[in-house]
């Protein structure tokens, strides 16, 4: 016959008649926690003018692919661009230039979709 016991925390090292390998286990884990990185923002309306800037000078080719795409549109773009603060400034981006060229109308019209 096998003998199972279920323990929690410190009283599988008990039973195992090493009550400070516990101790030392908690003390290493608390030391890792305060030299974990912090996980980097993947909201990027955070700083949204920013972002914008660096974003604003894409190719117009691939603006078009990114919101054609409707998975990306809905699962992706909200995680990104949470609070759409960015994609407003490429709204209003993209309407100014429509005077220009017309692919910045249909791209307009597209974020205007996505954040209504």
């Amino acid at each position: 016959m096998v003998s199972a016991e279920l323990c929690y925390g410190s009283e599988l090292w008990l039973e195992l008649g090493c009550p400070y390998v516990w101790d030392e286990l908690l003390k290493y884990l608390e030391l890792w926690e305060k030299e974990i990185p912090e996980m980097p923002s993947i909201n990027f309306d955070d700083d949204s003018v920013s972002t914008f800037e660096e974003i604003k000078c894409i190719d117009v080719s691939l603006f078009r692919k990114l919101f054609d795409n409707q998975e990306i549109c809905k699962e992706i773009l909200p995680i990104l661009f949470p609070t759409n603060k960015v994609l407003r400034l490429l709204y209003e981006y993209f309407l100014q230039k429509s005077y220009e060229e017309s692919i910045y109308k249909t791209l307009s019209d597209k974020i205007l979709e996505i954040i209504e």
